[in-house]
């Protein structure tokens, strides 16, 4: 018999950015709240990034990245690794893909980034004042940076689509560069500055404060498996977890990668798929650098971190399960290498964690198709981080029949029209 506890009025299933930040915003409202993760608060995606608040809207799909696809496979060096065996399930992702990588797409999907981008940060302002997070936050900016002044065409697609959208950026020389860091000092023919973006300096310290915040105001938080949903009538009347069933007026889904999964077994389906993101943690480098960097020739960025710094940068298509490569991490290194030889890889701790990944770049966010008391809140990719306070509240203004921060309709769950049988 399956035993079920006292009821609340949300549960949040996932752990990550975005589930703590909506379940913040939801108590904020005077809900009684509760998280179910799975694992370790804040230990996949949204502790392992580079930890940037910016609002560069910049998708992953661009015309330039489908032209270099090709090269991109072949290149035994290439920062994107595909699995062969994964390619037969893939390729319908990868063909959305493609076809929201055309310029009229890009166009509209940018538009749509930027509205959350651009209020990221300030949807997290209320979120923690007063709490340790606050305190790591960091307004230096960032940097994407060029050995070759070639390498970087200013009148690019990409550069010009930020201009449309209001990014703020600057074209660095080496001597502005060198400013920035003095590391950075006569490596590079040119940059582009993001000088408006954040960073903290350990992003899952970040997620685990606000969780904390959340639990001294009285939220409740578990760590368990949710095993499914006991619905009547159209709506989600328990969670069921491997500790028993939870009774709540409203369930959100932000499981990240996982979400897809849960989705399902409330009878709908989206092209949720997965990036696995490798990465280096450096206990003792050997310099020191000021602002996060994206050596943008090699394909790897390197940002401050509470350890020393934290290097990442290669995205690997493969199934959820399969075993980490971690040859990745090895080679992200040498790469690395190249720009500063003193890099020292001496104690560096391996990672790979996993992105929830649509094929327009886009999050889903909206209310379950066949449930109005379910809400959908995943798909963030690499822009998660600073999407989850805003997520957070466009999620609450849903749920209260509030108008919304921004139009949601391009993040609906339905623009992908599938819908799996019960």
């Amino acid at each position: 018999m399956t035993t079920v506890r006292e009821g609340v009025d949300a549960v949040v299933v996932g752990g990550g950015i975005v589930g703590v930040s909506t379940a913040l915003q939801l108590q904020r409202t005077g809900r009684s709240v509760m998280v179910i993760e799975r694992g370790e608060v804040g230990d996949e995606a949204s502790g392992h990034n580079g930890g940037m608040f910016s609002d560069d809207c910049m998708p992953v799909g661009t015309p330039d990245v489908i032209r270099s696809l090709p090269h991109l496979l072949r290149d035994p060096e290439s920062p994107l690794v595909l699995r062969m065996r994964y390619l037969p399930r893939l390729a319908p992702w990868m063909i959305r893909f493609a076809l929201n990588s055309r310029p009229s797409r890009v166009e509209a999907i940018s538009t749509a980034l930027y509205s959350l981008m651009s209020r990221g940060l300030d949807a997290f302002r209320p979120l923690v004042a007063g709490t340790e997070a606050e305190a790591i936050l960091k307004n230096r900016g960032h940097l994407y940076a060029y050995r070759r002044r070639d390498a970087l065409d200013p009148d690019s697609f990409d550069l010009r689509l930020r201009q449309r959208r209001g990014v703020t950026y600057e074209i660095l020389d080496d001597t502005a560069m060198a400013r920035l860091s003095p590391a950075f000092a006569g490596r590079f023919e040119v940059g582009i500055y993001f000088p408006k973006a954040h960073w903290t300096a350990d992003p899952q310290a970040f997620t685990q404060t606000l969780l904390a915040s959340f639990v001294a105001n009285g939220g409740r938080f578990e760590r368990a498996e949710v095993r499914g949903f006991d619905t009547s009538d159209g709506r989600v009347l328990q969670v069921r977890t491997d500790n028993g069933a939870v009774a709540t007026g409203a369930v959100v889904i932000a499981a990240g990668p996982w979400s897809r999964g849960l989705l399902r077994r409330l009878g709908s389906d989206v092209p949720l798929d997965v990036e696995r993101g490798y990465g280096a943690d450096l206990p003792d480098p050997g310099f020191k650098i000021d602002v996060p960097i994206v050596l943008a020739d090699v394909h790897s960025a390197l940002t401050p971190h509470r350890t020393g710094f934290r290097l990442a940068g290669y995205d690997e298509l493969a199934s959820i399960a399969a075993p980490a490569d971690m040859r990745l991490p090895q080679r992200l290194i040498r790469s690395a290498q190249k720009v500063f030889p003193e890099l020292r890889a001496d104690g560096a701790a391996f990672w790979m964690r996993r992105r929830p990944a649509t094929p327009d770049s886009l999050p889903v966010i909206g209310r379950a198709p066949r449930f109005p008391n379910a809400y959908l809140a995943f798909g963030h990719g690499h822009k998660g981080l600073c999407m989850g306070a805003i997520t957070g509240k466009l999620v609450q203004q849903l749920m209260d029949g509030e108008p919304t921060t921004v139009d949601v309709a391009p993040f609906r769950p339905t623009r992908f029209h599938v819908v799996a049988g019960l």
